[in-house]
C-alpha cells in the first residue's frame, strides 16, 4: 500500500474530482516525489496543493494542525512509530466530532487496534477510524501536517495530471540558501531569503531554479507566498533547547556552521553513531541524517543546534 499517494488522492478527490491512488503513485514516481527507500518526500504535498490548485499551509505544530481542522481544512498527517504504524505512515484527517478526530487510514486492517499498545485508543466505525484528540496528540507521534481548504463540495472529474510546468516558489532559509550545479553538487550561488524563485522540475528532494540563477536548490527551504507568511508566524516566536531530537525530515543536511551558508557536511563527516543510524535506517552513505535518526544538542543558536556531526536546522526535529 502506498500511503502517500494515497492519502494525495483522498484530497484531491475530495476536492477537485476522483483522481485514484494507482494514477497518483505514477505520478509521484514520474516526478520524483517517491524514494526508493523512504516512500514519499514531504515536497510531494506542497506539488499537490500547487498542481490542483488548493489553498494549503504546512505547520509541524500540532495545535495548529487541529485549529486548521477545526475551521474545516482536510489535514495528511505524516506519523513515525506509535497508534497507527510501527516505521513512516500517512493517515487523512477529516475533521473533529464530540471530540474525536476523525480519520482516514489507508492502511485499516480488522485487527489493527487491537495490540496491546494501541487497544482502547481508537474506535473504529466502517472505514472511519474516531480517535479521541488527547490520544492522538500523546501516540500518534505526528511529526508533520499538510493542510487543505475544502468547503464540503465535491466537483466531478476536476482533475488533472501534475506537471514539470515552471511555477513560482520563495526562499526561507536564515542566512540564505545554497544553489548548487547539481543535487548535492559545487555550490554555484546563493539567495537571500525571502527571494523569489522559478522552479522547473523537483528530483526528490531537490528543485531546479531557472531564476533568478540557473541550478539546484534543497526543496525544504522553498515554499510558496501563503506559506512564508505561515512560517514565519509558527517560528517567530519559537525557543529551541538543548537535548535530544529526532529527524522528521527525509534527509536533514549537517552543516559546519549555524546558516544554509555554511557547506553541508558529507557522510565521511558525520561521527559513527550517525552513519550507524543511517545504516539501520536504509543508507550507510546518506549525506546528512535520515529521518529517525535520534541526536544530542548541546548548542542553540536560533533555529540551528549543535551537533556531534555538525549544525542542524531544528525546525525539521522534534525534540524528545
Amino acid at each position: 500500500m502506498v500511503v502517500g499517494p494515497t492519502s494525495a488522492s483522498m484530497i484531491v478527490t475530495a476536492t477537485k474530482g476522483a483522481i485514484t491512488p494507482d494514477t497518483m503513485s505514477d505520478l509521484f514516481v514520474r516526478y520524483g516525489y517517491r524514494s526508493a527507500n523512504n516512500g514519499t518526500y514531504w515536497s510531494a504535498f506542497r506539488a499537490v496543493a500547487d498542481e490542483f490548485n488548493i489553498g494549503y499551509e504546512e505547520t509541524t505544530d500540532i495545535q495548529r494542525a487541529l485549529q486548521l481542522l477545526e475551521s474545516k481544512r482536510l489535514v495528511v498527517a505524516s506519523c513515525g512509530n506509535g497508534l497507527f504504524t510501527t516505521g513512516g505512515h500517512f493517515i487523512v484527517l477529516t475533521g473533529i466530532e464530540n471530540g474525536n478526530i476523525k480519520i482516514y487510514d489507508p492502511y485499516l486492517y480488522a485487527s489493527k487496534f487491537e495490540t496491546s499498545t494501541r487497544r482502547g485508543k481508537v474506535s473504529v466505525s466502517g472505514n472511519t477510524v474516531y480517535c479521541p484528540i488527547s490520544n492522538f496528540i500523546n501516540y500518534a507521534n505526528a511529526k508533520g501536517f499538510f493542510c487543505y481548504a475544502y468547503d464540503g463540495q465535491v466537483p466531478t472529474n476536476d482533475t488533472k495530471p501534475v506537471t514539470t510546468n515552471t511555477y513560482t516558489r520563495y526562499v526561507k532559509a536564515n542566512g540564505g540558501l545554497n544553489v548548487r550545479n547539481n543535487p548535492n553538487g559545487t555550490r554555484i550561488g546563493g539567495l537571500a531569503s525571502g527571494t523569489k524563485v522559478t522552479v522547473s522540475t523537483t528530483i526528490g528532494n531537490w528543485s531546479q531554479i531557472v531564476a533568478p540563477l540557473n541550478g539546484w536548490v534543497c526543496t525544504d527551504y522553498l515554499y510558496s507566498n501563503n506559506t512564508v507568511t505561515t512560517y514565519a508566524n509558527t517560528y517567530v516566536n519559537t525557543r529551541y533547547t538543548t537535548g535530544k531530537y529526532r529527524v522528521t525530515a527525509s534527509v536533514l543536511n549537517v552543516r559546519y556552521g549555524a546558516g544554509t551558508n555554511y557547506k553541508a557536511k558529507t557522510w565521511r563527516q558525520l561521527t559513527a553513531n550517525a552513519r550507524s543510524q543511517n545504516s539501520r535506517l536504509g543508507n550507510y552513505y546518506t549525506n546528512g541524517l535520515r529521518r529517525g535518526v535520534i541526536t544530542t544538542v548541546t548548542k542553540v543558536i536560533g533555529e540551528w543546534g549543535l551537533t556531534p556531526s555538525g549544525y542542524v536546522n531544528l525546525r525539521y526535529c522534534t525534540k524528545l
